[in-house]
């Protein structure tokens, strides 16, 4: 994950990403006078035949072998740049630029996610969009004179799509708390998380997000103030 604030950019993946070990250099090379070019094989030489317990090259199998399926649960690189309206978060392809607000809801308050997405990798991308849109829902609120928090969670709805084509952006917005639940009040606290129903080049490629950023918003007088942050990623 890389998080950057204005003149500071911090990097670190979700995951170490996998790679291959290098090999160790010489402790000194040799010094070389002029590059050494391997002469070609003359004109009239004839074609290398293979040996005598090799097959012909004209009986082995033009098959390709076969490729091996992507791991679906390889990590992927995020990064988060931190500006005065919220993130910009970067993932497989797409930028995310999102802020977050207060939002009266009824009597008490809530908060709004707006999002705007683009693709930087000059690809199509394809965004799960169950009923609730593309941003999936957990956390938990502290209620006043409560000492245990009081968790929640989404249950996905439906399975429709959101398209995100080069530079043409894709806007999408979410605000908690869903109908019938419970708004904030005074002295309440909110821990929501957020993620991404599925994010890939097609539907077939789709994966989560399941970290996509954090929301933290305390209840006192007056209008609260929603803190969008990257996520909290567990050593």
């Amino acid at each position: 994950m890389r998080i950057a604030y204005p003149g500071l950019l911090l990097s670190s993946l979700l995951a170490a990403a996998c790679g291959g070990a290098q090999a160790t250099p010489p402790a000194e090379a040799p010094v070389v006078e002029a590059p050494v070019v391997a002469p070609e094989p003359a004109a009239s030489a004839e074609p290398v035949k293979p040996a005598p317990s090799e097959p012909p090259a004209d009986e082995v199998s033009a098959s390709p072998a076969p490729k091996a399926d992507a791991d679906p649960n390889a990590t992927r690189e995020v990064t988060y740049v931190v500006v005065p309206e919220g993130l910009k978060i970067g993932v497989a392809g797409v930028r995310f630029t999102v802020s977050a607000s207060a939002a009266q809801v009824a009597s008490g308050w809530g908060v709004k996610l707006n999002v705007v997405a683009s693709a930087i990798d000059g690809k199509p991308h394809s965004l799960s969009s169950p009923k609730a849109g593309p941003l999936a829902f957990a956390g938990s609120v502290l209620r006043k004179g409560h000492s245990e928090p009081e968790p929640f969670g989404d249950e996905r709805a439906g399975d429709g799509e959101q398209s995100i084509f080069g530079d043409d952006v894709t806007k999408f917005s979410r605000t908690w708390p869903a109908k019938g639940v419970r708004v904030l009040g005074a002295g309440d606290s909110l821990d929501l998380q957020v993620a991404l129903w599925g994010l890939g080049t097609e539907k077939e490629a789709r994966r989560p997000v399941k970290k996509f950023c954090h929301v933290r918003m305390q209840v006192d007088k007056g209008k609260p103030r929603a803190i969008l942050e990257p996520p909290t990623i567990s050593k």
